[in-house]
């Protein structure tokens, strides 16, 4: 038969055995941020008229980063025009996506408690600057018209939204003055491109540009009397 000191010591074992088991952290609850990102780029006639706008809030792969103060803790690229990051702690963030130099657009602070972030703010990439790609909406060859205020060294390119190089189409030292330049549709290494959007891009020391380019696939041949 046990001793009352044996059960009392039985008791106080027991008890520090659950109050251990209760101390014991469990994990982290993780939450996610979900928002979307428009696209803005000008239409123009194959006579380089101005034609409006195209806004765009369904576009694929646009590549957007997460940022946790100065540090960038998250890529992704959008899907139907929505960017998505999961297994967040609690904690500010911000979105960001870039064009190129200081055409890009970061969301307001995002702040993650006890929930997750729906619809958060808008991320918003819009054509800037003297770069006028036309026809656009393009098929075959696009011609680039830009202007020149001073003489020199440029650099006109063609990106994916996003951001990877698809095609140099001028690195050169230039006069004042327009100039113009062609794309034919196809990379770097002569292969035809098969997306829908592109960038136009002219850097010049501090002067950075950019114009959304809309592409569109080879008509299919029609015959007489079509």
């Amino acid at each position: 038969m046990r001793s009352p000191w044996t059960r009392w010591c039985m008791v106080l074992g027991l008890s520090s055995l659950v109050a251990c088991s209760r101390e014991q952290p469990s994990a982290p609850r993780l939450y996610s941020i979900t928002g979307h990102l428009r696209l803005t780029g000008t239409v123009v006639d194959s006579n380089g008229a101005y034609a409006g706008t195209r806004v765009l809030g369904d576009a694929d792969g646009v590549t957007v980063e997460l940022l946790h103060g100065s540090e960038v803790v998250g890529l992704t690229t959008t899907v139907d025009g929505i960017y998505r990051f999961s297994g967040l702690r609690p904690g500010d963030y911000r979105a960001r996506s870039r064009v190129i130099g200081d055409i890009a657009d970061r969301t307001t602070q995002m702040v993650i408690a006890v929930s997750d972030v729906v619809a958060a703010d808008t991320l918003r990439l819009a054509s800037r600057g003297d770069l006028l790609p036309f026809p656009n909406p393009s098929v075959d060859t696009t011609e680039v018209s830009f202007v020149a205020p001073d003489t020199m060294w440029v650099d006109v390119n063609i990106i994916d939204v996003g951001g990877s190089a698809v095609k140099n189409l001028l690195t050169l030292e230039i006069l004042p003055g327009r100039h113009t330049v062609f794309w034919n549709g196809r990379d770097q290494r002569g292969r035809p491109v098969t997306g829908s959007l592109y960038w136009v891009t002219f850097v010049a020391g501090n002067d950075v540009r950019a114009s959304l380019l809309f592409r569109q696939g080879t008509p299919s041949p029609q015959g007489p009397g079509s």
